[in-house]
Parts: C-alpha cells; structure tokens; sequence
C-alpha cells in the first residue's frame, strides 16, 4: 500500500471544510438518532409477518430463532418423547418414593423435588405443568416430566405458561387439559 502512496502528492488533495465535517457530525449525533426512533415506530406499526405450519408453528424465526429446540423446546422436532431420555433415571427415584397403584402422593413427590433447591413458587408451577391429567398424584411418566422441568429450569431457561405438546407424557396425549 506504502508503494501506492509514495508517488502521491498530497499538496494536490482538496482542503477539509470545517463547516461540512461540522454539519456531518451534527447529523450523526442528532438526525440519525431521530431517524432510528422514526424506524422503530414504523417496524412497530407494521402486523407480525409469521411462517405458519409444521417446525414453524408458533414462532417468527422457524428453527432458527434464539433459544429454539432449548430449555422446555428441547425436542421439538423429534419423533420420541424427550423426557423418555433420562426416564430410566428418574424411575430409579420414583420407585423409591413408594408408589401406591403406580403413583406417587403429592408429599412424596415434594419431598423429592425440594431437592432441586428451586422456590416453591418455581415447583409449584412445575407440578401444575407435569400433573397432566389433574388428579393431584403423578405417575411415573409425569414425574419424570416434572425432573425435566426441573432440569430445564435450573440449566436456566424459563418454564412455559402451558405444557408444549412435545413434553406431554406418551400415555396422556389427548387427554390434557387445554
């Protein structure tokens, strides 16, 4: 580059302006500023344009919007149940909480979900998103969802307002309460 330049006379490049360099940084601190806000008013006015069907249900971005297929999103694309991955583990736990006709008591369950050391308000929304058919008990199925909200929220992503369909227990799809 230094080779370029060397044969340049510089004598010969026009003078800089101070009024002009004024003005343009006038316009950077000020015109550009009231431009974007201008921007943002129009992209706020305009109605959500949103892919529809399929992966792309209920989201803007299809696959590759932030924080897709994570947290309580975490295999939504995928044929199998994804909580069944850690399921064999979580059985371990349930069967030790002793269960009675294949379910385990509210106080039982609690005791085990303490252990997360999530606040109660955290669990308490957790039980209401695993107890899928609201019979106050969780069979293994549900109990192994509610580990995997608590998973979920202690890798911290947030918890859905309503089970996604992804993480409803095998045996309990199209039974859950809408």
């Amino acid at each position: 580059m230094q080779e370029l330049l060397v044969g340049q006379d510089f004598n010969k490049f026009p003078a800089l302006k101070p009024k002009l360099l004024e003005s343009v940084e006038d316009m950077l601190a000020h015109d550009i500023a009231k431009l974007m806000t201008l921007v943002r008013q129009e992209e706020a006015s305009m109605p959500n344009q949103m892919v529809k069907g399929g992966a792309f249900d209920g989201t803007m971005n299809g696959p590759f919007g932030h924080g897709y297929g994570e947290g309580a999103g975490e295999g939504i694309d995928e044929l199998e149940w994804v909580v069944g991955r850690d399921k064999p583990s979580y059985d371990e736990i349930f069967y030790t909480l002793s269960p009675v006709n294949g379910k385990v008591s509210g106080a039982a369950a609690k005791k085990e979900m303490l252990k997360s050391k999530l606040p109660n308000t955290v669990l308490g929304k957790i039980w209401t998103l695993a107890d899928v058919d609201k019979d106050g008990f969780l069979d293994d199925e549900e109990f192994a969802l509610a580990n995997h909200l608590i998973k979920v929220k202690l890798e911290g992503y947030e918890l859905p307002a309503k089970l996604p369909t992804h993480l409803v227990p095998p045996s309990k799809r199209g039974q859950e309460q809408q």
